[in-house]
């Protein structure tokens, strides 16, 4: 009977380490879409688009136009505070990058079909890809007078 038990231990700890090395793959693979700033978002919950089901987006914030950057901006006003966007631009900016990268979607109708928990993603994408622009924005400002 003891045999059985450690056999069935090593068989959890095998099955733990698959499952700790799997999320260390994906985690490391969001990075690399994160610094590179596209990639492919599975969709949780596919949506329909003339007569298709759209059950990936690809997106690749580094091919929006200044224009494009301004409209999804645009989408919703933030006077408290500019440096942070808002979750409605973060979405909107998501949205902007997909429909780039996505034949017949625009912004909007990605925005308004997406579901809940691929737009918190989707919105969390842009964040960080805003954020870390920023920052290498900011390092090629130059101090000098």
């Amino acid at each position: 009977m003891g045999d059985n038990v450690k056999e069935v231990k090593e068989e959890e700890i095998k099955d733990e380490d698959k499952l700790i090395e799997n999320i260390r793959e994906r985690r490391k693979e969001a990075s690399q879409a994160m610094m590179s700033g596209k990639g492919v978002l599975h969709l949780e919950a596919p949506f329909e688009y003339a007569d298709e089901e759209i059950t990936e987006l690809e997106y690749d914030f580094t091919i929006l136009t200044g224009m494009e950057y301004v409209d999804a901006m645009d989408m919703e006003s933030n006077p408290n505070n500019i440096f942070r966007a808002t979750y409605k631009q973060n979405l909107a900016l998501f949205a902007q990058a997909a429909a780039k990268c996505t034949r017949g979607l625009d912004m909007r109708d990605i925005m308004e079909r997406i579901g809940i928990t691929d737009a918190q993603t989707g919105a969390m994408l842009a964040s960080l890809f805003f954020n870390a622009s920023t920052r290498a924005g900011q390092m090629r400002i130059s101090k000098k007078s």
